[in-house]
């Protein structure tokens, strides 16, 4: 059985400021406060590369590679997501 974000991970984190607060990430709120989308796709997309089952590291990992790519304009914005397999969003 695969660990999944509820089974580590504490039910209060909602954003993306949430999530670098409790990884004790240093960020700069203006940059979060204009890619916060961004950040927590790229965070979703680094935790796709690592293989189950998830722990904090990986957990704590993503959140810091995501916010730094962000911090240095290393955005996802129209990256391949897997879009096309599913329904349902207007991407």
């Amino acid at each position: 059985m695969e660990a999944t974000d509820t089974d580590v991970l504490p039910e209060h984190l909602q954003s993306a400021e949430d999530f670098l607060d409790f990884f004790k990430v240093k960020y700069d709120p203006e940059v979060v406060k204009t890619k916060r989308v961004q950040l927590l796709r790229l965070y979703h997309g680094v935790l796709e590369r690592y293989d189950p089952p998830l722990t904090m590291e990986h957990y704590r990992k993503a959140v810091r590679i995501a916010y730094g790519s962000i911090k240095l304009g290393q955005e996802l914005a129209f990256a391949d997501m897997g879009c096309g397999t599913c329904s349902g969003c207007d991407v």
